[in-house]
């Protein structure tokens, strides 16, 4: 009868092998009984689509205060009045005032060294306008340098001036 019981044994284990859909029998000794549960990944994707978008909101938000102009607040008249200085009564001195003259602008004053690395040109007057030179990012009514002011950024070149003299630099 051993022999007989042994062949069975032998038969449902072939027959297990041979099958493998039937290997989640729980009287067979592949089952576990610690298996745990898969998790699902959707909270986590949820949280990250969210980060995304309030930093797509952020960026927005920071571009429009970046390309927005800053309007400086008035102090109130009444405290200008106060800030002006009380008249001084006039003396009489033998010596004359100093006289304010304004140096006239050399007008062999040199162009600004540009090291034009690029630029980016949207319309005519538009406030995307930039000049990328000497590692820093220009745009219209910008300093270039002590003298040199960014007037235009064009489709062929930039317009600066100094003083009351205007120059047209192409881009080359």
């Amino acid at each position: 009868m051993s022999y007989i019981l042994d062949a069975l044994k032998k038969a449902e284990r072939d027959r297990l092998r041979e099958d493998p859909k039937e290997l989640d029998d729980s009287a067979s000794s592949n089952w576990d009984p610690y298996q745990q549960e898969p998790k699902s990944d959707v909270l986590k994707y949820i949280i990250l689509l969210l980060c995304i978008i309030v930093a797509v909101i952020g960026l927005v938000i920071y571009s429009e205060l970046l390309t927005r102009p800053q309007i400086q607040p008035q102090p109130p008249a009444a405290e200008i009045t106060k800030q002006a200085p009380a008249p001084q009564p006039i003396r009489q001195s033998l010596a004359p005032a100093p006289v304010n003259v304004s140096q006239p602008e050399p007008k062999s004053l040199a162009l600004p060294e540009l090291q034009i690395s690029g630029h980016m040109y949207m319309a005519e007057g538009s406030a995307s306008n930039r000049l990328f030179a000497n590692g820093g990012s220009f745009r219209q009514g910008d300093k270039l340098d002590n003298h040199w002011t960014l007037i235009a950024v064009g489709i062929d070149g930039i317009e600066i001036s100094a003083g009351q003299r205007r120059e047209f630099v192409p881009y080359r």
